[in-house]
C-alpha cells in the first residue's frame, strides 16, 4: 500500500470517528459541554476545540499556510454550531490536499514551529499525526462521557471498516 492510501485512508476513518463523537456531543446539556476533568484539555468543548486546531495546524503544516498555524479560542466558537462551521472548512482544506497526493510529496520535508522552536517532519508524518493525535484525545472524551453517564459509540477502525465493506 502506498503511503498516499495509508493516509486517505486514515483520515476517512479521522472523519467518521470524529463526526461520531461530534454527534454524541450535541446530546450534552451546555454543563456537560464545558463541565471541567482532570484529563486532556479540561472538558468536552475544550478537547473538540483542541481537535479543530491541530487538524488546522497541521493543513497549514503541510500547505505552508501561515494563517492557519495558530490554535482557535473559545471565543473564537464558543458554541457546536460555530465549531462545525469552521471545522467544515478546515476539512475542505484537506479534502484538497489529500485529494492531489502524492507519494513523492508524501516525502517532502516540512517544519513546524511550536513554542520558538523548530520541528521537521515528513508530509507523511504531518498528516498521520492528525488522525492518531485525534484518537489519543477521543479516548480522553470517552472518559469524560462515562463519568458523566453517558457513552460516545464505538468509533473503532474495524467498525469503520467493516462499515465500508458493507
Amino acid at each position: 500500500m502506498d503511503p498516499t492510501t495509508t493516509i486517505t485512508q486514515a483520515h476517512s476513518w479521522l472523519r467518521w470517528m470524529t463526526d461520531r463523537s461530534f454527534g454524541a456531543c450535541r446530546a450534552l446539556s451546555h454543563d456537560e459541554l464545558h463541565r471541567e476533568f482532570p484529563i486532556g484539555l479540561g472538558s468536552v468543548h475544550a478537547t473538540l476545540l483542541h481537535l479543530y486546531g491541530a487538524e488546522r495546524i497541521w493543513i497549514g503544516v503541510v500547505t505552508g499556510s501561515a494563517a492557519a498555524l495558530t490554535m482557535p479560542t473559545a471565543a473564537e466558537c464558543p458554541t457546536l454550531d460555530a465549531l462545525e462551521s469552521s471545522w467544515s472548512a478546515t476539512r475542505r482544506e484537506w479534502d484538497a490536499f489529500l485529494a492531489v497526493l502524492t507519494p513523492g510529496e508524501c516525502a517532502r520535508v516540512v517544519e513546524r514551529v511550536r513554542d520558538g522552536r523548530t520541528y521537521r517532519q515528513t508530509v507523511a508524518d504531518a498528516c498521520m499525526q492528525v488522525p492518531t493525535h485525534a484518537l489519543y484525545h477521543n479516548a480522553q472524551l470517552s472518559f469524560m462521557f462515562r463519568t458523566m453517564g453517558h457513552a460516545l459509540p464505538d468509533s473503532s477502525w474495524i467498525l469503520w471498516a467493516r462499515e465500508r465493506l458493507g
